[in-house]
């Protein structure tokens, strides 16, 4: 009961944070719109902030299961590479698309998205690197280090979020060009047998 309790307050929360910004409501608006007292919201979350925080770790959560059901499959290490890559990023757009109200706040909090993340970027490191030993060893990739491999290509799958987000990647491309470039060069950089 306490987490479902919990869960609705974030989902409502979410819904009016992507639709009126954070700095445009209140706990009080929190309550009455999960059909809550004040005192329940508060015994869960103290601020906004803490909820905002609840909220990305929600959908963080959601791109980690989506990952992991990916990494769990029984393709093999370079198609399953290639498709994780892909399903991370469509994910997280799909999550800034559904909370376009939050884009510039989420962005201008971006410590405390940085700070939340810490925990699903360590899971994903993790992930790079089994998916990347378990391909060295089955001689689909030909990479001395899959530590420095994995972390590598995590921090090149940040920093190009934003502009995948955008659409500056596939500005003058379609999606199948940008996502079959994408799996040459993924897959090069790990040195993939032909």
């Amino acid at each position: 009961m306490a987490t479902d309790t919990r869960e609705t307050i974030i989902k409502v929360a979410q819904k009016l944070f992507a639709e009126k910004g954070i700095d445009n409501i209140t706990m009080s608006d929190i309550a009455a719109e999960a059909k809550k007292s004040r005192r329940t919201v508060y015994t869960y979350f103290q601020s906004k902030e803490e909820l905002l925080e609840a909220s990305i770790e929600m959908e963080l959560q959601k791109v980690s299961g989506a990952i992991s059901k990916v990494a769990m499959s029984n393709l093999t290490p370079d198609k399953k590479i290639v498709k994780l890559i892909f399903v991370r990023l469509r994910s997280t757009r799909n999550i800034v698309r559904r909370n376009k109200g939050l884009n510039s706040e989420y962005f201008s909090n971006m410590w405390i998205v940085e700070h939340i993340r810490k925990t699903f970027d360590a899971k994903e490191i993790a992930l790079f690197r089994t998916i990347i030993s378990d391909g060295r060893q089955q001689g689909y990739f030909d990479v001395e280090s899959p530590e420095l491999a994995a972390r590598f290509l995590h921090f090149c799958l940040k920093g190009i979020e934003i502009p995948y987000i955008n659409g500056i990647v596939s500005k003058h491309n379609d999606d199948k060009f940008v996502e079959a470039f994408t799996e040459r060069v993924i897959l090069n950089a790990l040195g993939a047998k032909a």
